[in-house]
């Protein structure tokens, strides 16, 4: 999973650098105004042109914008915020989820502030027929944008995974809307099998999104899978243990 920018003075970003950021990164709440130069911004873009998708056939924009131009932001006010979108299609949100918590590990790394912002979204549609899903905005932090292992508000790994793998942690580890950490793993025989919870009817209405946790969750999985040299791959599995009660199987990675 390394990547470069179509740019010709950027530097190769080491898998090793996302991996570590898993175990830093946090959710910033508070930046300073001042936007990031045109520079950095094209750095970023030519990061993004880079990134990895789960599902190439599942087709995804985003676009910058500026504080001015966005709506939902609860109190987080950033100079910048990247709108994710897309055409209603299956995966759509799950994929969303993987692709751009690559761009916000890659922002920690550089040490720029970020936060998934759930229902931050552009204040004039996109163009194409697409949909806003929702926003990461980011920018020059108030503040640290890492913190310790130990300051990690998580649920024990007991009430998340069955069996055992050494990526389950960064799965664990990864963001997801409210905290709720919608996730089951099973681990047997090297792969790890991956379920979504079902949310009650008022979990539902209040927050939509937990395909695209899962798929935070997987791009963890996928940095801490290539971070060891191996190649990561994601498939449905007609053998796949069956859910647990509550869940949904989402796929397996091996």
């Amino acid at each position: 999973m390394e990547m470069k920018s179509q740019g010709n003075n950027w530097k190769v970003v080491r898998i090793v650098d996302l991996y570590k950021q898993i175990f830093l990164r946090k959710s910033v709440r508070k930046y300073e105004m001042e936007p990031l130069s045109e520079a950095e911004l094209q750095e970023i873009e030519a990061f993004i042109a880079s990134m990895k998708p789960l599902l190439p056939e599942v087709s995804l924009s985003h676009r910058f914008l500026g504080p001015g131009e966005v709506k939902g932001t609860f109190g987080v006010k950033a100079p910048h915020y990247v709108v994710i979108s897309g055409q209603a299609q299956p995966n759509r949100d799950l994929c969303a989820g993987f692709l751009f918590q690559q761009l916000d590990l890659y922002l920690s790394a550089k040490g720029i502030g970020t936060c998934w912002l759930g229902v931050t979204k552009g204040k004039e549609k996109p163009d194409g027929g697409a949909a806003d899903i929702l926003s990461i905005c980011f920018g020059k932090p108030i503040g640290s944008v890492t913190r310790t292992l130990a300051a990690f508000k998580r649920k024990p790994m007991a009430e998340i995974a069955t069996g055992d793998d050494p990526r389950l942690e960064v799965a664990r580890l990864a963001p997801s809307g409210t905290n709720a950490q919608p996730w089951h793993f099973k681990a047997q025989d090297g792969v790890i099998h991956v379920y979504q919870a079902i949310p009650g009817k008022l979990r539902a209405k209040l927050y939509n999104l937990q395909a695209l946790d899962i798929g935070i969750a997987l791009c963890h999985l996928a940095v801490a899978t290539e971070a060891t040299g191996k190649t990561f791959r994601f498939e449905n599995r007609a053998d796949a243990p069956p859910a647990p009660s509550g869940f949904l199987y989402i796929g397996t990675v091996l």
